[in-house]
């Protein structure tokens, strides 16, 4: 029964905080080969941890402030689900409320770019604070209905198994700020590229005259292309992200979901950066009027000589992609704890 004690050890410390962790670890430890012998086989190490109660139940009395709206029981999975309800709920409904208030802007006032960036962050702000505040009270709601009225399962202290025990690692749980932040970057850059894909942007680019001409920025082939893209990588952002959340270690699933997230993004982003008329052709004629300088990403554009910047762009997603899958594998291969590490602790 390799590693058992630490196992166990691990299994508690893990749910309390940070700052409690390492002095609890040190006394549990002590209480448990103070009730060993010298030489404590297999069957003796198990009957001890088995007197000393499942790892939940022993973190909860080692607690400095117990908690008692939701009971420890079901605590860490309201925490839990919390931890993956929250920051989802709350960048959908501001990505919503944020595209539905641009949307009545532009049908009350026309393309006024101050109004409706102004209008945008308000509305999204809004929406995003009434979305988080009702997931927070209703799943609190939830949680202590379900409680009281006995619908959850709750397992007895003697339920568990030493067996059980997760495997000891070196690995630090996963921020829950990087996958947050990684599906409120993905969904504000797609959210802007459809809005200027749909000629929502259009007073940046128009053709001045008797009256104003909007000038779409991408083509309608492009359009066809790259809505459906950015749908896909949002969503394949948003399953690997979450799995992140909700396992905040490398796991076989959320190193699965990554690979996939960053393969497929890559490929996307390649097969689009491959196709020649990205522009339309009456953004490309109203730069054609203006004078650029050689070095300008516009000069380029106006000159539909875009070929070089394509292939570099395409080749910086790849290396990028390439290592973050690079990184993914080792992130998993460190999940597993040395032998000589565990070794070298204890003594």
């Amino acid at each position: 029964m390799e590693n058992t004690i630490e196992r166990y050890i691990a299994a508690v410390v893990l749910q309390l905080p940070e700052n409690e962790r390492a002095e609890v670890a040190k006394e549990l430890r002590s209480n448990i080969y103070d009730m060993l012998s010298d030489r404590p086989n297999d069957a003796e190490i198990e009957k001890v941890l088995r007197s000393m109660g499942s790892p939940t139940k022993l973190a909860e009395q080692y607690r400095q402030n117990p908690r008692y709206l939701i009971s420890p029981q079901v605590y860490d999975e309201y925490i839990r689900l919390l931890k993956l309800l929250v920051p989802i709920v709350g960048i959908i409904t501001v990505i919503v409320g944020a595209v539905s208030g641009v949307f009545e802007t532009l049908q009350q006032s026309g393309p006024q770019v101050g109004r409706v960036l102004q209008v945008m962050f308000q509305s999204g702000i809004q929406s995003g604070v009434s979305g988080v505040m009702q997931t927070l009270v209703w799943t609190t709601i939830g949680f202590v209905i379900a409680e009281r009225t006995g619908a959850f399962n709750r397992k007895k202290k003697e339920d568990w198994k030493v067996e059980d025990l997760p495997p000891l690692t070196t690995e630090k749980l996963i921020p829950i700020s990087d996958p947050v932040a990684e599906i409120i970057g993905t969904m504000v850059f797609s959210a802007f590229l459809i809005l200027g894909s749909t000629n929502q942007f259009a007073a940046v680019f128009t053709k001045t005259g008797p009256v104003n001409i909007a000038v779409p920025i991408f083509s309608d082939e492009f359009v066809r292309y790259l809505i459906p893209a950015l749908i896909i990588g949002v969503v394949l952002t948003v399953i690997a992200n979450a799995m992140k959340v909700f396992d905040r270690c490398w796991t076989n699933r959320v190193c699965l979901w990554s690979i996939i997230d960053n393969a497929v993004s890559a490929m996307m982003w390649v097969f689009l950066l491959m196709r020649e008329n990205i522009f339309s052709s009456e953004l490309v004629e109203l730069l054609q009027e203006q004078t650029w300088s050689s070095g300008d990403v516009l000069h380029y554009i106006s000159t539909g000589n875009t070929a070089s910047i394509r292939l570099i762009i395409s080749l910086v997603i790849v290396v990028i992609s390439t290592i973050q899958i690079i990184s993914v594998l080792y992130n998993r291969s460190k999940r597993d704890l040395p032998n000589s590490y565990i070794n070298r602790e204890q003594a």
